[in-house]
């Protein structure tokens, strides 16, 4: 009844059709008299909550109230909540939401993190190899040595001797010839495939200075190559 009396009371057009009818009306049709509660044409344009927060709440509810006129009794209401109410329900949404979006970052950048741990793990425990094929001071390699099989040079630290004597050292030096072997055969493949393309080019653009160079380009690991397998046989 209240929010009738408001729909009524607030709308100035049905203010005036309430003055001139009054609260009763009736209307004939068909020759038979229906009598009608002049509120029924009108549904309650703000609820019983909006109302107590009118008088209670200190806030009019001008700007929340949906106006509308001559709707049916069965159609359905919903009342836009007030602001206050959506901005807590807002915020408390963010609120739930803000754990799980951070567990997810987390989940998601969970194998970045494993991916640097093991890193360090790994430079932590990775020790110096006992020995190099060249000439290396940042990591303490700057005594020279031969193999005594095919005299392959090789780097050691000042340490080697200590630690390497008898079997161990024999072993090693097996390794460092083998890794010797691989490196020449490396670099002899790639001084074969250069010269090969220098040649090339010269028959293409049928240049006498490509074919020169290409005819004077030493083989030279080719050499410590064949040299080794000389060794090696002889041995």
């Amino acid at each position: 009844a209240i929010g009738n009396a408001f729909a009524v009371l607030s709308n100035p057009e049905k203010r005036l059709r309430y003055d001139e009818l009054g609260s009763d009306q009736e209307h004939v049709s068909t020759g038979q008299a229906r009598h009608y509660n002049y509120y029924t044409e009108f549904e309650a344009d703000i609820t019983p909550e909006e109302i107590f927060n009118v008088f209670f709440g200190g806030h009019f509810p001008t700007g929340n109230i949906h106006m509308f006129s001559n709707v049916a009794r069965d159609a359905h209401y919903y009342p836009r909540r007030h602001r206050n109410e959506r901005a807590w329900t807002q915020e408390q949404e963010e609120e739930e939401n803000r754990p799980q979006n951070s567990y997810s970052a987390f989940i998601q950048l969970m194998p970045v993190f494993i991916i640097i741990i093991v890193s360090v793990i790994t430079q932590l425990m990775a020790t110096n190899p006992p020995y190099s094929l060249f000439y290396k001071s940042s990591i303490g390699h700057v005594i020279s040595r031969e193999t005594e099989n095919l005299q392959v040079p090789y780097y050691v630290d000042k340490n080697f001797e200590r630690n390497y004597q008898g079997a161990d050292l024999k072993e090693l030096e097996k390794t460092v010839e083998k890794d010797y072997i691989d490196y020449i055969q490396t670099s002899c493949w790639k001084e074969k495939q250069q010269k090969s393309d220098l040649s090339n080019l010269a028959k293409l653009y049928r240049d006498e200075r490509l074919k020169q160079k290409a005819e004077s380009l030493k083989l030279e690991h080719c050499e410590k190559l064949s040299s080794l397998i000389g060794m090696h046989k002889g041995g």
